[in-house]
C-alpha cells in the first residue's frame, strides 16, 4: 500500500462526487464507486481537493513558451524566465 494521496483538481464536480454519495444512482455511479474503492485499497489515506485554475498560471505560461519552440530543437535555460518568476512569486504571496 502506498502512503498518502492528495488529488488536486480544478473540477468541483469531481471533488463533490468523491466526497459524497450524490452520484451513487447516476450513470457514472459505478465508476465513482470503483474509483473510491481503488483509492481506499491502494493508499493509507486520500483526499480530493478543489484548486482554482489561477494556481495553474505558471504552468500555462511555461506551456506557451514551450509551444514557441521548434520541434526537435532543445531549449536550455539556466534561469527561470522573468515573467514566470513573477507569477510564482505572486502565487506564494497569495498563500
Amino acid at each position: 500500500m502506498v502512503g498518502h494521496l492528495i488529488d488536486e483538481t480544478k473540477a468541483q464536480e469531481v471533488v463533490k462526487a468523491l466526497k459524497s454519495c450524490t452520484y451513487d444512482d447516476s450513470v457514472v455511479g459505478h465508476l465513482i464507486d470503483e474509483t473510491k474503492f481503488l483509492l481506499a485499497s491502494n493508499f493509507l489515506s486520500w483526499k480530493c481537493v478543489f484548486i482554482s485554475r489561477i494556481c495553474n498560471r505558471a504552468a500555462h505560461e511555461l506551456a506557451v513558451l514551450g509551444n514557441l519552440c521548434n520541434e526537435g530543437e532543445e531549449l536550455i535555460s539556466s534561469s527561470v524566465p522573468e515573467n514566470i518568476a513573477v507569477i510564482v512569486a505572486n502565487d506564494l504571496l497569495a498563500e
